[in-house]
């Protein structure tokens, strides 16, 4: 009995093992929660931006991208039938009436394929009311996604990069079309963040589409016409 008493007093005096409270746990789990605000961070820095305003060079630029891209050759194809119509009446018509009347619908004609952009201009001019407001307009391009904003405000934007469907360039301009089927112009001098050279490499890791360059006159045209050929020419040889 003894024995037993002298046992039991010994486990009653043993202490108890406390339990693994190590602040261990506690540490990584609010390292754990912190790295996601990290990375949702650096997904929300702003790589590249751009601060503009749709003044005459922009509209100008739009206008002009819009006829060689929707409307290829119009310009050419109204001044070949202006001078089609004007024709007969400056050489085949005696009568003064149908002579002017053909004449003038011909130079008018050619009038508007030289100037139609000019004349496109001045009605945008008029009726845009972000032109006449002087609204500014911020584009924030992002590492998966980008913002477009009018003076603070969100209009529009990218949910991805899969959504761009072209990407061209002049001398001065960058042109974006996406699935909207909305055409933004970014003048190449007006990056705040980043530069116009390391964007294109960018957009192009980003989307797969190569910035494909747009001549500003015909000689550059014609250069641009005969590097196809070469490369064209080229690949077919290697088949």
């Amino acid at each position: 009995m003894a024995k037993n008493k002298s046992r039991s007093n010994k486990s009653s005096a043993a202490p108890s093992k406390p339990k693994n409270t190590s602040s261990n746990g506690g540490t990584s789990k609010q390292a754990a929660s912190g790295s996601p605000d990290k990375s949702q961070a650096k997904q929300k820095e702003v790589l590249y931006q751009v601060k503009t305003k749709r003044d005459s060079g922009v509209l100008k630029a739009y206008i002009t991208f819009t006829y060689r891209m929707l409307h290829p050759g119009v310009s050419a194809r109204l001044m070949l039938y202006g001078l089609i119509v004007a024709l007969p009446g400056i050489f085949f018509f005696k009568d003064l009436y149908w002579r002017i009347f053909f004449t003038g619908i011909g130079v008018l004609m050619i009038l508007l394929g030289l100037f139609r952009q000019y004349i496109s201009l001045w009605m945008t001019k008029r009726n845009d009311p972000d032109y006449k407001n002087g609204a500014e307009f911020t584009y924030n391009f992002t590492v998966n996604d980008a913002d477009f904003l009018k003076d603070g405000v969100r209009f529009s934007g990218l949910g991805k990069y899969k959504d761009i469907t072209g990407f061209y360039h002049d001398d001065s301009y960058l042109y974006m079309g996406m699935k909207n089927k909305e055409i933004i112009v970014i003048p190449k001098s007006a990056f705040t963040i980043g530069d116009s050279d390391s964007f294109e490499e960018f957009i192009y890791k980003k989307s797969k589409k190569t910035c494909h360059w747009l001549p500003n006159n015909y000689r550059d045209a014609i250069k641009q016409r005969r590097a196809q050929r070469a490369v064209s020419s080229g690949n077919m040889l290697k088949k």
